[in-house]
């Protein structure tokens, strides 16, 4: 069994950092192969080429990798903060590079055919505000982005969003117990599709 986990934060020593380390050793208790990708390290380049529209091809190495990654992998973990309610910008990128038309889904005369064999994706945010300002304020776009824009049209029949926070003023324990919380949701078995 293959994982990915995608890390999306600039810098190093994060709490966002230690919550992708949580899922590694959460999934890797489950028996999964992890990969882990760190974005910021990898200089990942979020701008998607000309060459890379209405093909297969990539630009450079590093997305074609992470691609061929992604389609092998049975559970998807992604982390990141939550800024101005959107996902970073670098790993906007890496959605528009990688899960893209043609890699991870393809449109087929009877709609959207989605080419991932993951099971399940895990989307573990953090921010600094309460979840239901969140929900309250515009409905949780977060949410909407990775499952019905994301994953859902690639084919992974579950995606779940974890939110951590408010991270702003959080103790020590609280961020103990969210840690732990992400090995316990991933050191589960595999989603069939």
């Amino acid at each position: 069994m293959n994982a990915s986990v995608v890390l999306a934060h600039p810098r190093t020593g994060s709490f966002n950092h230690a919550v992708a380390e949580a899922a590694v050793q959460g999934l890797a208790q489950t028996g999964y192969a992890v990969r882990l990708h760190d974005l910021y390290a990898e200089a990942f380049d979020p701008c998607l080429h000309a060459s890379e529209i209405e093909a297969t091809t990539f630009a450079d190495p590093l997305a074609a990798r992470h691609a061929s990654e992604l389609l092998e992998a049975d559970a998807i973990v992604v982390v990141h903060p939550s800024w101005f309610f959107q996902v970073p910008a670098i790993l906007k990128g890496w959605v528009d590079r990688v899960v893209r038309e043609g890699v991870a889904f393809t449109m087929g005369e009877h709609g959207v055919e989605g080419r991932l064999r993951a099971g399940r994706a895990l989307i573990v945010t953090t921010a600094n505000d309460p979840h239901e300002y969140e929900v309250r304020a515009l409905g949780d776009p977060l949410t909407t982005f990775w499952r019905a824009c994301v994953f859902e049209p690639a084919g992974v029949a579950a995606v779940e969003r974890m939110v951590l926070g408010p991270i702003r003023g959080s103790t020590p324990e609280a961020r103990r117990a969210w840690l732990e919380r992400v090995r316990e949701r991933t050191a589960v078995p595999p989603v069939g599709r």
